[in-house]
Order: structure tokens, then sequence, then C-alpha cells
């Protein structure tokens, strides 16, 4: 079997963007090698690292669409998830791909043949030319892989840390989900959501999704009453 390059993963709902454009990039200095790497200006290898809900899963789907959109061959897989369906053979089957986005790269650590099988996938694609962009919880130097040349060839790639967003960070960061929503989310309104619904990124994404939608269907703006009763009815 041979693995041709994928739309992106089913567990995206039609509710979410994820664009480069709509993310907020605390550093600027990896919004604009992202946008190399989406190029042909020499950035071929990324490793980003961060902890859960720093949008490391966002920046690689939002690549895979933006390449997809240009016309390369592009497959993004979780190796946490593709762990739980298939053998470590099937990363043998990637072929002829201009670009891999492989998120969860940790999650393989210390299961020999995996290991083995990426670090094999990865030479076939740099021997093509191809590019990659990878994304793990830990940095190359903390994940424990236990096969050396697959921890030598992690060093090689431009390394970038996500960090949390404080809470004015997160503010502009919904905001600017919200833009490309087509929605105006103001300030009071934004504040008020950070206030009442967490301060999750992943859990704030989904309340907004609940109120695009409900803001559509009401063909209503976003206040504060329009948002206290459309997430207090669920």
């Amino acid at each position: 079997m041979t693995m041709t390059a994928t739309q992106l993963p089913l567990r995206l709902s039609p509710h979410e963007i994820l664009k480069l454009d709509n993310f907020y990039f605390s550093q600027g200095e990896l919004s604009h090698a992202l946008n190399k790497f989406c190029t042909t200006e020499g950035v071929d290898f990324i490793y980003l690292w961060g902890a859960e809900a720093t949008g490391k899963s966002h920046l690689l789907m939002a690549c895979t669409e933006q390449l997809q959109q240009a016309g390369h061959q592009v497959i993004y897989l979780s190796l946490a998830e593709l762990m739980l369906t298939a053998e470590p053979e099937v990363l043998a089957s990637i072929e002829q791909v201009d670009y891999l986005c492989f998120d969860d790269i940790d999650a393989i650590a210390g299961f020999a043949e995996w290991e083995e099988a990426l670090f094999h996938c990865f030479n076939r694609l740099r021997s093509g030319q191809g590019k990659l962009l990878v994304a793990a919880n830990d940095s190359p130097a903390n994940v424990t892989f236990s096969l050396a040349d697959l921890r030598s060839r992690m060093a090689t790639a431009l390394i970038y840390q996500l960090s949390l967003l404080t809470d004015e960070a997160k503010q502009q960061a919904l905001q600017l989900q919200a833009h490309s929503r087509g929605l105006i989310l103001p300030d009071e309104v934004a504040l008020y959501l950070l206030r009442h619904h967490g301060r999750d990124m992943k859990t704030l994404i989904t309340v907004l999704q609940q109120l695009d939608r409900a803001s559509l269907a009401a063909k209503r703006r976003l206040t504060i009453p329009f948002v206290s009763q459309t997430l207090a009815n669920g």
C-alpha cells in the first residue's frame, strides 16, 4: 500500500478555521520561518515543541492546508493516533510527497520499531528533497528516543518552543480567530469569555465556534447579553 497525499484529518469540523494568518504568534521569527517553509525559500525542517494547548497542531494543520492549496503533495499525521490503528510498516508506504507534517512525534519514543521506521521515512523524504515539519511536547534534547540516529536527526531542525499565552495574548488570539470567521469580538466580550469560560485556548475556541453558529443563526452581534444567553442555553 502507498500512502499518498491526504486531506486534513476528519477530526476537523467545518467550523474550525486553522490558518497561519489567524494564529497569534508571540514570536515573529516563527511566523517568518513557517511562511518560508511553505514556499521554496530554503527552510526545510522545523521542530515545534511546547505544552498542550500552545497551538502546535493548529500550526501543522494550517501549513498542511496552505501547502495543499498551493498544489503540493503533503501528508499530515498524528503519530499518537497512528500508533493506535497501524503498525510501523505503514510509514514505509509514504512516498512521492513534497512535505510531511508529523504531529506528536514524541509518542513513539521508546518504541524501537516505530523509531526506526520514522528515521528511514525521514531519510527517504530528504533524499527526495522533501520538507519536514514536526511537533512534540518536549525539546529534541529531552525526548527519550532510544535510536541515537533519530535523536541526531531531530537536532538538525530549526527548533522553536511555543509558550502558553498570557491572558492579554489569549484575548488577541480570540479576536483574531473571530475576525477570520467574519465576527467582531469586542474587547469586553473577549474578557467576559476569559473570566467565565476558562483560560484554556482549546476550550475558548470551542466556545467561539458555538457563538459563531449562534450569531449566524440569530443574525446577532456578539454582545455580553447575547453571549451569556447563548452559552447558558448550551
